[in-house]
């Protein structure tokens, strides 16, 4: 085995820990939103990208893709429910960021708990449009591209990791 190798092997495994605790942080707060009457969906995203405005793809922010499993689901909720108060929880591992999104619709009782990862550096040009807008967004797709559902933001500081200026040079 190399050394990079063996870094690689330590990221992946940081990467994975990383996901599981956010996923469980999840359920953790999907349990105690059912305690209180809530119907909350948890999502172990498959993927997540921090998306910048670009044309060909009609849409930015950050875009999570939906296992299969829990699809239908999200979609049911999406379509009865606004989701016009979210929170999010989040750790930063080297470059690495894990985060709970945790969309909250009060009108109904329904809360999604997103779990997802990306990398600090990815989410530079996201960050630099959403600072500039004031707007960041939340998607929800199938893989197949099958749009679920969006929600926009007007808090963006929540979902960006802490230092992310001094990444988009505005220190």
């Amino acid at each position: 085995m190399t050394r990079d190798d063996a870094v690689e092997d330590a990221d992946h495994e940081t990467r994975r820990e990383g996901s599981a605790a956010a996923v469980e942080d999840a359920r953790r707060i999907a349990d105690e939103r059912r305690e209180n009457g809530w119907e909350a969906v948890v999502v172990p995203a498959v993927d997540t990208a921090p998306v910048p405005a670009d044309a060909d793809r009609g849409y930015s922010g950050f875009v999570h893709v939906v296992p299969e499993r829990v699809a239908d689901e999200v979609a049911a909720a999406c379509d009865r429910a606004a989701f016009p108060q979210y929170d999010a929880y989040r750790r930063q591992v080297g470059g690495e960021f894990f985060f709970v999104v945790e969309l909250l619709d009060p009108a109904t009782d329904t809360a999604l708990l997103i779990a997802g990862t990306y990398r600090s550096r990815d989410a530079v040009p996201l960050y630099r449009q959403a600072s500039r807008e004031g707007v960041v967004r939340t998607h929800l797709k199938r893989l197949n591209g099958e749009r679920l559902g969006s929600v926009e933001h007007e808090s963006i500081e929540k979902l960006f990791p802490e230092g992310i200026e001094t990444l988009a040079g505005r220190s």
